[in-house]
């Protein structure tokens, strides 16, 4: 199947001038899809699942239940300034949420593409962000402290 997926990547690729298979392979397992139909809106909804999680994550430092100990416990190791631009970064992976959304929806393909072409770059900074931010929040574990 990631054989299959692959050729209609390609086929693709030459009529909306998308970047190199493997670049976004790696970022977004779209080899892992299960068909080849519809695939620039698979790999969105692929896009969608990936981000649905980061602005889990980002969502808990940004507005931290008091239920959850660990929300609570790594949110301490943050400054107001961290704090005040993981809401921008919220912000961003929200609109961007909602935008793959409204494209599915659309079924525009061109557009489809269009954004993705945009979009690809756009997360490879988005992505280093999210390490920092992720390591930090791995180093809180790592410092004694108390509840």
């Amino acid at each position: 199947m990631a054989n299959e997926i692959e050729q209609e990547y390609n086929k693709l690729s030459k009529k909306y001038k998308l970047i190199k298979f493997k670049e976004i392979d790696s970022e977004f397992e779209i080899s892992t899809l299960e068909t080849p139909k519809f695939l620039i809106r698979n790999i969105l909804r692929k896009i969608e699942e990936k981000l649905e999680f980061y602005i889990e994550v980002i969502g808990n430092l940004v507005h931290p239940d008091a239920s959850s100990i660990s929300s609570m416990y790594e949110v301490r190791y943050f400054s107001d300034d961290e704090k005040n631009e993981m809401y921008l970064l919220f912000k961003n992976l929200m609109k961007t949420n909602r935008n793959i959304i409204k494209l599915i929806l659309s079924s525009d393909e061109k557009e489809q593409a269009d954004f993705l072409n945009g979009f690809f770059n756009e997360w490879l900074r988005i992505k280093k962000v999210l390490i920092n931010y992720l390591d930090k929040m791995k180093e809180s574990w790592e410092k004694e402290s108390t509840i």
